[in-house]
């Protein structure tokens, strides 16, 4: 059985496939399995399906596509920015995190030209944070020259990011 790309649409990486019970040229992706499947990872053979592997499911947990912010460029490409910024307060640990990344993925491209995307990790940069208040992840922060204008805490449909961005946009 077969495998190709991630379950996310949009994305392409390079297939990897199950045989004889093994998952193998896994891209830089993580595995996701259904507890009922019986997958054990087996340090230098890779993942092991005991049962029928008609019920696994692979999706793809990659990084985010959008810009890096750190403390030191933050001034310069949020602050001093004179297109509207957009930036999501991450953390590595933080699974929903991932799921937003995906969803500012999609806009950075719907919205290129018009809105800036960028991430910042929240555990690596704590003053960044510490001064926008940001006591949980994720959280998306929109500005506009300079000034903070939306705050989207949590992990929200793509239509609620929108409909701020087009606030800002309109402002």
């Amino acid at each position: 059985m077969a495998f190709s790309s991630c379950a996310t649409p949009g994305y392409s990486t390079p297939p990897f496939c199950l045989r004889n019970g093994m998952v193998s040229s896994l891209p830089k992706c993580q595995v996701r399995i259904d507890h009922r499947v019986g997958l054990s990872f087996l340090p230098k053979t890779g993942f092991r399906a005991r049962k029928n592997p008609s019920n696994l499911r692979v999706f793809c947990l990659r990084d985010t596509t959008a810009a890096v912010v750190t403390g030191k460029s933050w001034e310069k490409l949020v602050l001093n920015n004179d297109t509207p910024v957009l930036v999501e307060f991450y953390t590595s640990w933080c699974g929903p995190c991932r799921m937003v990344h995906r969803v500012i993925d999609e806009i950075a491209t719907d919205y290129a030209g018009r809105l800036k995307c960028f991430v910042l990790n929240a555990d690596s940069d704590l003053q960044v944070a510490e001064n926008y208040d940001i006591k949980a992840v994720p959280v998306v922060l929109l500005f506009k020259k300079g000034v903070k204008l939306e705050s989207i805490i949590g992990t929200m449909p793509k239509e609620f990011y929108i409909a701020a961005i087009e606030r800002v946009l309109a402002s």
